[in-house]
């Protein structure tokens, strides 16, 4: 009793039997939940509670739902997360950048963020969070892929939760996979495995928001998170030419696949990111007008390479904060987000 009276803020859950949790003066220490561990006998209980006996490794992932928001704690009203897709036409625009900075601005505007990264060549910068944690012993994407197929073969549900195959990174405070070491598990995805594996995560009940990482160039993967999107981030950059290439692109997309494009142009909002000041490109495609710029951090590309996707940089923060607003209108004004940051 005295140490959770001293470490409440690092505590987030207590297990212990009833004889325990009575004892520890259950609902006197503000935010630490309590959990009582039953072994099936009838009692009068009006808490959370997880079976006592059963293996080790399912305990701690019903106590991770618990904690996070799960099924007992505060999910979307529909119980599916909303899917943000990053994408763009030409790469090196900064798409992990923007997606990155995303979900660490949701998480810090109190959602709970899942990051879902399907580029064929990942970042580095997730091995080295993984790496931080040392949560080498999870299952992790690859795993679940074949899980995903086993229970479909069997036609039953997937009977692990999310969290067992997941880690939480610490400067994203939010979750994500850690990295492949195997590419052939990526370039193996079809379309119909990234649905399932959108569809798993999404209507898992434990996140607000999945945002999603993808290739610059079309294959099975990309062209899902088109469809499965709920908003798509397009961006473009100051470069004249990868304007030109963007419209070409949904160019033909509109001649090849006319559902689609109507589809993919109504619900993506295109943004220019690395710009050095006004931006002044205007497209020849009127739907492909810039809703907003995120600036170019000159110090991001002296040396960083890929650990300036989450540098700190109270300009680019606000940029973000101003797309994630644009996103969700719900959230706080631009001038309230600005102000705090400053």
């Amino acid at each position: 009793m005295k140490f959770l009276a001293e470490s409440s803020e690092i505590v987030d859950a207590v297990l212990g039997e009833s004889s325990f949790l009575e004892a520890a003066g259950e609902g006197n220490h503000g935010r630490i939940t309590f959990i009582r561990l039953s072994d099936g006998e009838q009692e009068t209980f009006t808490g959370k509670q997880l079976a006592k006996y059963q293996p080790l490794h399912l305990l701690l992932s019903s106590l991770l739902e618990i904690v996070r928001g799960g099924s007992e704690g505060i999910a979307p009203m529909d119980g599916r997360a909303r899917i943000i897709g990053v994408t763009s036409t030409v790469g090196g625009c900064g798409k992990t950048t923007v997606a990155l900075n995303m979900a660490r601005q949701l998480a810090a505007e109190g959602a709970k963020v899942f990051y879902l990264n399907l580029e064929t060549i990942q970042s580095g910068f997730m091995r080295e969070g993984h790496e931080t944690r040392g949560d080498g012993h999870r299952a992790g994407l690859a795993r679940l892929l074949y899980d995903l197929k086993a229970a479909e073969d069997r036609r039953e549900p997937l009977k692990f939760p999310v969290s067992a195959y997941v880690y939480r990174h610490p400067l994203l405070q939010g979750d994500t996979f850690g990295p492949l070491d195997n590419l052939n598990e990526l370039l193996e995805m079809e379309r119909k495995d990234t649905s399932e594996l959108i569809d798993y995560i999404a209507g898992s009940g434990l996140y607000d928001s999945v945002i999603v990482d993808t290739d610059s160039f079309p294959n099975g993967r990309t062209e899902m998170v088109l469809e499965r999107s709920d908003k798509l981030v397009w961006l473009v950059t100051e470069d004249w030419s990868v304007m030109r290439k963007t419209e070409v692109w949904l160019a033909h997309l509109e001649r090849s696949h006319p559902s689609l494009y109507n589809s993919v142009i109504g619900k993506s909002l295109f943004a220019a990111n690395r710009v050095t000041g006004e931006y002044a490109l205007s497209p020849a495609r009127k739907e492909m007008a810039v809703a907003v710029t995120l600036s170019f951090i000159p110090a991001w590309s002296q040396g960083n390479g890929e650990n300036g996707a989450l540098m700190h940089s109270p300009i680019y923060q606000r940029d973000v904060m101003k797309l994630c607003r644009l996103l969700n209108p719900g959230m706080a004004g631009v001038d309230e987000i600005g102000s705090a940051a400053r």
